[in-house]
């Protein structure tokens, strides 16, 4: 399938680095702080910052206020381009032929985003923007956003986005990436508003890329799984049937969770909400485990067993989004791994499916030597 690239992260010229001279720098925490107040005078800052016992993306003003020690928030960065509820509308309910767009959403910076929250914010690029349609309120934000990474030193041991392609030093979808060497910080750009923020900072010393290079190279050996998706991908083609989905599903209790920590799921629902003659209409998070998720109006809903529901979570990961936009739609941060209730683990998952259905199916077997002894 022939897909349309997304426009890079901020970048309004779509200048990647393969096209721009940039170099790589060395920037201090005290320099970091400044460079923080500044964007926070022309566009909200968010950043990872602790609130009752977890970690999540809230506005700052200083660098004191984020936490970029964590290896990732609780929820991705995905809500700040792809809200959980959004007013698409408002509408006065005695004159619903007019209708009050939306204020035009502020410029933003996220800093601190991890390697694999913007490979599945690329992911959701092609979803909304790389397909011959765009929606318009995913793209008002993502122009109007810049994607400040920050590699990986120390995977959690439910991270596993080496085993998807990914890197704890990827630069996919950012415009600069972070790296900890302890104090200071090597600063990659990657688009022209990425080389902007940095450019006048002292350049890095040789030494310091190898200090990089080194702690990236730990950060991924300490991640050994690899997970052959183009295998996976022909063995779910032909495996929509198989009775592996009955075991793999009967610890899952459908509550959806996985599904709304994961930086890459898109579902949504739209609902009109009215009080006092005054209405929105509005745009919230939905989720395929639920059952409603796939009803018909006619009342038939053809994912009613909650098989059917964990099969298509797996199928979306590993084929649909593969036919849909041509790769995976795991990114391997571990959120779905770390947050479910039934310690359903995907890499476990994956690990079953490409063994289970890569042999060949035992009750179609013993099917077929009942016909034969008819």
């Amino acid at each position: 399938m022939q897909t349309v690239a997304p426009t890079p992260s901020g970048s309004a010229s779509g200048v990647r680095r393969s096209e721009l001279p940039l170099t790589q720098r060395i920037i201090t925490s005290a320099a970091l702080d400044k460079l923080v107040a500044v964007w926070a005078k022309s566009a909200a800052v968010y950043a990872p910052v602790k609130v009752k016992g977890w970690t999540e993306y809230r506005r700052i003003s200083s660098l004191a206020e984020a936490d970029l020690t964590q290896v990732n928030a609780k929820l991705s960065a995905r809500g700040l381009l792809f809200p959980q509820c959004e007013s698409m509308f408002r509408f006065d309910t005695g004159r619903p032929d007019k209708v009050e767009e939306t204020a035009t959403p502020e410029a933003q910076v996220v800093l601190g985003v991890r390697p694999c929250d913007a490979a599945g914010i690329a992911v959701l690029d092609k979803f909304f923007s790389g397909q011959g349609e765009t929606d318009t309120y995913y793209r008002r934000r993502r122009e109007k956003t810049t994607l400040v990474g920050l590699a990986c030193s120390t995977p959690d041991e439910t991270c596993f986005c080496a085993a998807v392609g990914g890197a704890p030093a990827g630069t996919r979808g950012l415009d600069l990436l972070l790296a900890d060497l302890g104090g200071n910080y090597v600063a990659e750009p990657l688009t022209e508003k990425g080389e902007a923020a940095v450019q006048e900072l002292p350049e890095a010393k040789a030494a310091d890329l190898t200090k990089k290079k080194e702690t990236s190279d730990k950060a991924t050996a300490a991640m050994p799984q690899r997970i052959d998706t183009a295998s996976l991908k022909q063995l779910l083609d032909a495996g929509d049937s198989h009775p592996v989905w009955e075991d793999l599903s009967l610890a899952c209790v459908n509550c959806g969770a996985c599904t709304f920590v994961c930086p890459t799921c898109h579902c949504f629902d739209i609902v009109d909400e009215t009080r006092k003659g005054r209405g929105a209409r509005l745009r919230v998070w939905d989720t395929c485990q639920f059952c409603l998720y796939s009803q018909h109006a006619s009342g038939h809903n053809p994912r009613q067993t909650a098989v059917s529901r964990f099969r298509n979570r797996a199928m979306d990961k590993f084929k649909y989004t593969v036919d849909m936009i041509g790769e995976v739609s795991c990114v391997g941060c571990g959120r779905c791994i770390r947050e479910c209730p039934a310690s359903v683990d995907i890499r476990e998952t994956v690990d079953v499916l490409l063994k289970r259905l890569s042999q060949p199916d035992a009750m179609q077997n013993a099917e077929g030597k009942m016909q034969k002894a008819k």
